[in-house]
């Protein structure tokens, strides 16, 4: 990663600064920075260029390449949630046939938005000043909040081999920087200690899109979870819980926070989402329209749909109908404001992922009714007629992993979650689906559901040349 690798190409970006800096809706009064000199103390030597600056960086995390639709789809499409279809516009088929080459233009523009985004934590870290340690918190979270991403989708599993290659890291400024990867141990580390930092410094809770002290804390959570902290993590989840203003949403308005495009004021549900709206989203290339109103390329799986019974509320969100190459199948209607005025938020993490880590959490360390009363608490609430979970230790484990599934869909998390947990991805037949990928089973260690260091990476920084996954 030399300068023309990593941040030269970053700093070109950045100097767009209207486009990758567009305010969101909470912060329509103020201007990002227009450019990042070198020198950023020129530039970030106020609280108010700072916070103009976390503007930009709350920005950049929607890009499509980012949480704006990428991170979301993979999560999904690369496990067995959902299916390309074969009438496509092109989008996802290496992802949906486990087929993406080193010069796939998806893991690359991942890779690059991800470090321009963490390019901007750091000058905000390291500006020289005082009086700004709620915003600085937020940059912490953020610059933790990628690099958890990364790790997930470049690294293997902390629990399975911390020493093996992660990604770079990289947390200050350095043209000159050429850094090889760090381990997978590495980069948990440095995650959980800005997190720790967002925690300790955050603004307490204003609105959905903006990181409050609570949403580190549940990031930390998930993170701790990931690394098979178990008691870390249900500690983290109960103060969230319990201390935090948090509630989740009601069987009765769950379709109405689903269809509602608008920030969160009043702590439902949404801990932390990503901000779109009519003037700063992705257009076309906006979330829900891959699902629906849009490209409309991908649909739910005939396996997840079978999991939720008729009284489930969840349920209703996917609707029967067919491809548009005349299948029947459903269509994922999660993010149903594609092209209407106001554009869907993306959501980060919200409540009910909480109370799962809790429930995880619990039954591994061998509470079991804690876990049951955790996970019933979701379950119970989106399904009605669900009468909870009674089962125990590694029987509970694998109920509260289908209860992630159900609850968690088309928000990026499954294919995470079953690299996680060392599961083998066995999708079914879906009428209508591109053959590529179609009633594929991917073993629980094959080196491709982990994404390859872009081309460009590999030929420009000399250090990370030889460090490529296996596979590729």
């Amino acid at each position: 990663m030399n300068t023309s690798s990593l941040y030269k190409p970053l700093l070109i970006v950045l100097a767009a600064g209207t486009v990758l800096g567009s305010c969101s809706k909470s912060f329509v009064d103020k201007t990002p920075l227009d450019k990042i000199t070198t020198d950023t103390s020129l530039l970030l030597n106020s609280a108010s260029a700072l916070q103009s600056a976390l503007n930009g960086t709350y920005a950049e995390i929607r890009n499509v390449d980012q949480f704006g639709r990428d991170w979301p789809v993979i999560g999904d499409l690369m496990a067995d949630n959902t299916f390309l279809e074969s009438r496509n516009s092109g989008r996802y088929i290496p992802q949906w046939g486990y087929t993406v080459p080193i010069t796939d233009q998806v893991p690359q523009d991942m890779w690059a938005e991800s470090y321009t985004g963490i390019l901007r934590c750091n000058q905000i870290i390291d500006a020289k000043v005082t009086g700004a340690d709620d915003i600085k918190a937020q940059a912490y979270a953020l610059r933790g909040l990628l690099y958890f991403k990364m790790v997930t989708t470049w690294g293997k599993n902390y629990t399975t081999d911390q020493n093996s290659f992660g990604v770079p890291l990289v947390i200050h400024y350095d043209v000159t920087a050429e850094p090889q990867r760090a381990t997978v141990g590495a980069v948990y580390t440095q995650i959980v200690s800005d997190l720790k930092a967002a925690f300790a410094s955050g603004p307490d809770y204003s609105s959905s899109i903006t990181i409050s002290k609570y949403a580190a804390e549940a990031l930390l959570a998930r993170v701790y979870l990931y690394m098979g902290q178990y008691s870390d993590a249900l500690a983290a989840a109960n103060d969230v819980i319990n201390n935090g203003p948090f509630s989740l949403v009601s069987y009765s308005g769950f379709l109405g926070y689903w269809a509602n495009p608008a920030p969160n004021t009043d702590a439902t549900e949404t801990i932390f989402e990503v901000d779109a709206d009519a003037v700063n989203n992705n257009g076309f290339d906006d979330l829900g329209g891959i699902y629906i109103n849009g490209y409309q390329d991908i649909y739910a799986s005939i396996d997840l749909v079978s999991l939720y019974s008729a009284s489930d509320v969840r349920g209703a969100l996917l609707v029967a109908g067919k491809t548009k190459s005349g299948a029947s199948a459903y269509l994922v209607n999660k993010y149903p404001n594609a092209q209407r005025n106001d554009r869907d938020n993306i959501k980060v993490i919200r409540l009910s992922e909480v109370y799962l880590i809790a429930a995880e959490s619990a039954a591994r360390l061998g509470q079991n009714t804690d876990a049951q009363d955790f996970v019933n608490t979701v379950a119970e609430t989106r399904d009605p007629g669900f009468t909870g979970y009674t089962s125990t230790d590694a029987a509970l484990v694998s109920d509260i992993a289908t209860e992630r599934r159900k609850e968690l869909a088309f928000e990026g998390d499954r294919l995470f979650d079953m690299n996680r947990l060392n599961l083998d991805i066995v999708r079914v037949s879906n009428p209508g689906a591109s053959a590529n990928g179609d009633a594929l089973t991917i073993d629980k260690a094959d080196p491709l559901r982990l994404a390859p260091i872009p081309q460009q990476e590999i030929l420009r920084n000399p250090n990370i040349a030889k460090q490529q996954n296996p596979g590729y």
